[in-house]
């Protein structure tokens, strides 16, 4: 690489670098009571990345110690004294957002410059919804916040500990590997439980569905279709709701197996693209030709939390179940057993079959194009499941209108499937 060539990687680094300070300084700068603003934090996140240039460089490699220790001692200083001044209680928020922001500066040397961009990100978040994660304690209820330290310990602790090995019948169950997949599946759907809970029904039907969908799109369905028998005038939330939360279980399935066995992405991905996009354009036909009222409040969405040992537990008692059932069909009907499987399986849980099936392709028992055929085979067999839900508990009017999502959705991707994979 020429002189020319490096110079330009250097100058992306300290670009990248004055970006996150300007992300962060943004918004430290809506508050009055912080010390610094888009200009200070810039310019702490340019002092991290100099000061990783210089020990990458192999010289001076104190002057990161330095300069880390004169940022913090005038972010302390400058607080005191704003402190002093105002005669207000002093607020450490902003010189622990500007250490921060000095050590993602820094850590952009290190070849890491995703995970900076997150955690810039998730600092960002943090200081920015300071209001609804101090209420989180108030919105949470005492079995919550129990059912959370049971999944830290399931996480952090149990996991662990659990033996890397394969037991039984075509060596398929591995308990590192299933504890592993239950603390995935839980934390997603623990992201959007969580999310109800602290924004609510208050934050409009697109928020409730696009979470109800991290969490539960059997849930979601279930109870606005109950809701529209009861008031028929909120069938066109009902709809956008439903549709909504049934397009991000194609997200779920995509950072599932990205995660887990990416070799299957490019096959699955075509028909889940073609699925979401004929989906997403007939929500925006439902939008505009309903008008719901995007900001209306929902009825309360009540639902379990995803975290409980019950719930956890049973998960992983289907998800083994699922997993032998799929390799003993594969293993005698082959290919066609596998869809038979995934298709009784998929008509109330998506998740199972598919993490049964990314993991039969880790372990060589099928291929890659089998697990995507059941994949998808799977979530068609979910579509026609809650579409019955929707006849039975539904008004007829929500009954077309989420047929004729559905079957947008199937059309995609059949035809995505057939014609790009």
């Amino acid at each position: 690489m020429n002189d020319y060539a490096v110079q330009l990687d250097h100058i992306i680094i300290f670009a990248q670098s004055i970006g996150i300070g300007f992300l962060i300084g943004v918004e430290r700068e809506q508050h009055k009571e912080a010390i610094a603003g888009i200009r200070t934090f810039a310019l702490i996140s340019i002092a991290g990345t100099l000061s990783g240039y210089v020990l990458k460089m192999g010289q001076y490699p104190f002057i990161t110690i330095v300069m880390a220790l004169v940022i913090g001692t005038s972010l302390i200083v400058a607080q005191w004294q704003k402190s002093n001044h105002c005669q207000t209680d002093p607020n450490t928020t902003s010189v622990i957002a500007g250490i921060i922001t000095f050590g993602l500066g820094f850590m952009l040397w290190f070849g890491h410059n995703i995970l900076v961009a997150a955690i810039a990100i998730a600092t960002t978040a943090i200081l920015y919804f300071r209001a609804e994660l101090h209420s989180v304690p108030n919105k949470l209820s005492r079995q919550d916040i129990t059912s959370f330290f049971l999944f830290a310990a399931i996480a952090f602790v149990l996991l662990p500990v659990l033996p890397n090995t394969t037991y039984g019948p075509y060596n398929v169950i591995n308990p590192y590997q299933i504890g592993w997949l239950v603390v995935l599946i839980s934390g997603i759907s623990l992201a959007g439980y969580l999310a109800i809970r602290l924004l609510g029904k208050k934050k409009g039907i697109l928020v409730i569905g696009f979470f109800g969908g991290l969490v539960s799109t059997t849930a979601t369905t279930m109870v606005y279709s109950r809701h529209t028998a009861k008031q028929p005038s909120f069938m066109p939330e009902a709809v956008v709701i439903i549709m909504l939360s049934n397009l991000v279980l194609f997200l779920r399935i995509v950072a599932v197996t990205a995660i887990f066995e990416s070799s299957v992405l490019t096959s699955l991905a075509p028909g889940l693209l073609g699925g979401l996009l004929l989906g997403i354009a007939y929500i925006f036909w439902l939008l505009r030709r309903f008008k719901p009222n995007k900001d209306k409040e929902a009825p309360e969405f009540k639902i379990e939390n995803p975290t409980e040992l019950k719930a956890a537990i049973s998960f992983a008692l289907i998800f083994a179940g699922v997993l032998l059932l799929v390799a003993w069909m594969n293993d005698t009907f082959q290919a066609e057993g596998v869809y038979i499987a995934a298709f009784i399986s998929g008509l109330t849980d998506v998740d199972a079959i598919t993490l049964s099936s990314l993991r039969l392709v880790s372990t060589g028992n099928i291929d890659a194009s089998i697990a995507t055929n059941a994949i998808l085979v799977a979530y068609i067999a979910n579509l026609i499941f809650k579409y019955g839900l929707t006849v039975a508990l539904g008004t007829k009017e929500l009954q077309l209108h989420i047929g004729g999502g559905f079957l947008l959705s199937l059309i995609g991707i059949l035809l995505a499937w057939f014609f790009l994979s």
